[in-house]
This record gives structure tokens, C-alpha cells and sequence, in this order.
């Protein structure tokens, strides 16, 4: 054989042997192929404590055999099911800040991760967007309105769901027991100071000589439970009475004493020690608690913001539409007889917010409809004095 055929020769082993080795790369890459995570997206920008939020990997190649891990600086996942899946449920720790939450999608030897940070920033907060979220595992109940049977039934109209400002959930009566929708505040103790603001109006139908109520209701003591304590803060005005006529608001504090079962509103004095002086002091013309406010009309489609606060020393301070309209020792001065009388007495401890509003005077009747656009609820002593 000559030298020129042998270099020949040699040169096509070698073509053979690259063209091999590249066939062989392909087919490995081919049984191993790369992922990537383009996007983890979450439900949102701002989050409350406690607050499960929904959150989704977006990933890109061969989805056979792939597996997702969650991780979190803080807060927790909802439940061991969810781990290995592209979607999971964060659940939002029980103290403010800016957490981390990273997953990672895995495939054989390639993975791809992606973090995003969580803010959580309040007590609790509501602008209701989502009509599907409101009921569902979001922390809301109610009774009497329409389309429900039960809280995990109920699914609101949301007006103008895509601007938080305007955004409201239409909620309406569905027959003549009284209405509400109320939020358990069990995911994170609350005492004073803390501000509640609801921002809220009526649509279409208000029965005629009714009010609005808003509430915060209390957990009666863990110690001495026989003993008397604040049970609920009760603001309840009428929108669509004429207030130069007909007295339009009234709020009030309720104490309760386990050991006699009785109930007594602030500003009553029998049947309770200590007696629980009013919030507001009554003025010529009116009793106690209440009274006459052009401030509380309300005309079909409008929106006031309502607040009330407790300061740390339990001074008590309503606002209407960002405005100051009194401040009251009437709470502070109760706790400070009851701790007087018991120095243990326990402070007071939130354990439900609630809307309540008309019910229908018969069947027949249409149903009023409530717009609730928004509820604020904090615990770092701000006061939500904005409208």
C-alpha cells in the first residue's frame, strides 16, 4: 500500500470517528435536555400577614420528568402536595418585611431557578378584585346574601375589578335575616393600637329607615373568664335618613360578664361593674352613644371611608372620609377601672371584623346592595385617617 492511500485511509477514520463522536453528543443532549424558568409569578405585589398567596413557575423544555422545589425565607408552603409542582400556595409570615421566596425546576441534570421577594406590609388588607378569591380560602364569611347557601358558596360581583381604587364587591341582601360579611382575625393577635378603615356605599336599593353597622368583636379572656370585658365595638348609621330630623348614627362599646350572661352597651349603667361610660356624651335632644350627622348621607353610588382607631393607651378616635370627628376616653377609662379592680385584667384581644346591613322587610321586597370598595386593618399605631 502506498503512503498517499494510507494517508487517505487515515484521513476517513478520523472524518468517521468526529462524525461519530458528534452523533453520540446530540444523542446524550437529546436524552438530557436543558430548561429554563422564564418567569415565578405571584398573585400580587403587597401582601398581608397570614396571607396565602398563589404563585406559578413558567418553564420552557421538555416537561417530561420535571419536578419543582420551593423554598422561603420566611413563611411557609401550603402542605407537602404542593412541593413538587409548578404552582403553590405561600402562606405570609405573621411579622412585616421583604422575604424570599425561590424555586427551582429540575429535569434528570438540568435545573433552572428563579426568586422573587414577597412585601408584606400590613395586618390585613382587602380592595376586592378577585370575585372568585373573596370567599374562597381568603378568610371571608357571610350569611344572607344572594346566591349563597354558605360562605364557600358565595361569589360577589366585583365592579370595575381592574382599578383598586374603584374596585368594589357588590354584595346583596337575599331575604329578611340580617346580612353581613365578616373576616376572622386568628392568623396573627390583635390589640391595641391598631386602625380599621372600610371605605363602602349603597347601590341601586337601601330599605328605607335602616342602617349600616360596623363592627369589631373581641375574644373573651383565656384567664379569669368569668369576669367582665369588652366584647364589641358596634358603629351603625343610617345613610339615607334626613339627619336634620332623624337622629342618623350611633356607636357604642358592648361589655359582657360571662359569670351574670348579661350584656350592656357603653353609656347604660345597670347590671355591670365597672360601668362602661359612653363614647360619646349626649348632647341636648339626644341619648347617649348617638345622635344627628349630615356627614354620614350617603346618595346612590357614592363611597365614604370609615375609621376607627385604638391607641395604645385605648383612646378612642373615629374619622369619616379622612375627617376627625371626635376622640373619646370612654374605652381607656373602662380598662383602667377594670385593671384597677383586677390588676391581670387581659387586654383586649380582636377576633372578627364585620359589615352588617339590611335585610329585605319581606320577600318580595328588592334587596338592598351594599358596594364595599376596600378594608384596611393595621397594628403599627398609624391611624387610616385617609378617604
Amino acid at each position: 500500500m502506498t503512503h498517499k492511500l494510507k494517508t487517505i485511509i487515515m484521513k476517513v477514520k478520523n472524518k468517521i470517528f468526529y462524525i461519530l463522536a458528534a452523533a453520540i453528543l446530540i444523542s446524550g443532549c437529546e436524552k438530557d435536555p436543558n430548561i429554563e424558568m422564564t418567569s415565578l409569578n405571584k398573585l400580587g405585589d403587597e401582601f398581608y400577614l397570614g396571607e396565602r398567596v398563589l404563585m406559578w413557575a413558567s418553564t420552557e423544555g421538555e416537561r417530561e420528568d420535571m419536578t419543582y422545589e420551593w423554598k422561603a425565607t420566611g413563611g411557609s408552603f401550603d402542605g407537602f402536595r404542593t412541593q413538587n409542582r409548578f404552582e403553590n400556595v405561600w402562606i405570609a409570615p405573621t411579622t412585616p418585611g421583604t422575604y424570599e421566596v425561590t424555586a427551582t425546576a429540575k429535569n434528570g441534570k438540568s435545573t433552572s431557578t428563579k426568586t422573587t421577594s414577597m412585601r408584606v406590609t400590613q395586618y390585613f388588607f382587602d380592595e376586592f378584585q378577585n370575585p372568585t378569591y373573596m370567599f374562597r380560602g381568603n378568610g371571608w364569611l357571610q350569611s344572607n346574601l344572594v346566591n349563597s347557601n354558605s360562605g364557600s358558596d358565595f361569589i360577589p360581583v366585583i365592579s370595575n375589578a381592574n382599578n383598586p381604587s374603584l374596585s368594589t364587591a357588590d354584595i346583596v341582601a337575599s331575604g329578611t335575616s340580617a346580612p353581613n360579611m365578616r373576616r376572622l382575625l386568628n392568623l396573627a393577635e390583635l390589640k391595641a393600637p391598631f386602625s380599621v378603615k372600610t371605605k363602602l356605599g349603597w347601590k341601586g336599593f337601601f330599605r328605607t329607615g335602616q342602617a349600616i353597622t360596623i363592627s369589631m368583636l373581641f375574644v373573651q379572656p383565656s384567664r379569669n373568664t368569668s369576669r367582665p370585658h369588652i366584647r364589641e365595638v358596634r358603629w351603625s348609621f343610617n345613610p339615607t335618613v334626613n339627619p336634620t330630623t332623624t337622629n342618623n348614627f350611633q356607636i357604642r362599646y358592648e361589655i359582657f360578664t360571662p359569670a351574670t350572661g348579661v350584656a350592656v352597651f357603653s353609656g347604660n349603667t345597670a347590671g355591670a361593674f365597672p360601668t362602661p361610660d359612653p363614647l360619646l356624651n349626649p348632647s341636648a335632644g339626644f341619648t347617649a352613644n348617638s345622635g344627628r350627622n349630615a356627614i354620614f348621607a350617603l346618595a346612590n353610588g357614592q363611597q365614604k371611608a370609615f375609621t376607627f382607631s385604638l391607641t395604645s393607651d385605648y383612646t378612642f378616635i373615629a374619622h369619616v372620609d379622612g375627617v376627625e370627628w371626635f376622640r373619646s376616653n370612654g374605652i381607656k377609662d373602662w380598662i383602667t377601672k377594670a385593671k384597677t379592680q383586677w390588676p391581670d385584667f387581659e387586654d383586649p384581644i380582636g377576633r372578627e371584623f364585620r359589615i352588617a346591613f339590611p335585610a329585605r322587610a319581606n320577600a318580595n321586597e328588592t334587596g338592598t346592595t351594599i358596594a364595599v370598595n376596600s378594608v384596611y386593618i393595621n397594628n403599627d399605631g398609624t391611624i387610616l385617617n385617609t378617604p
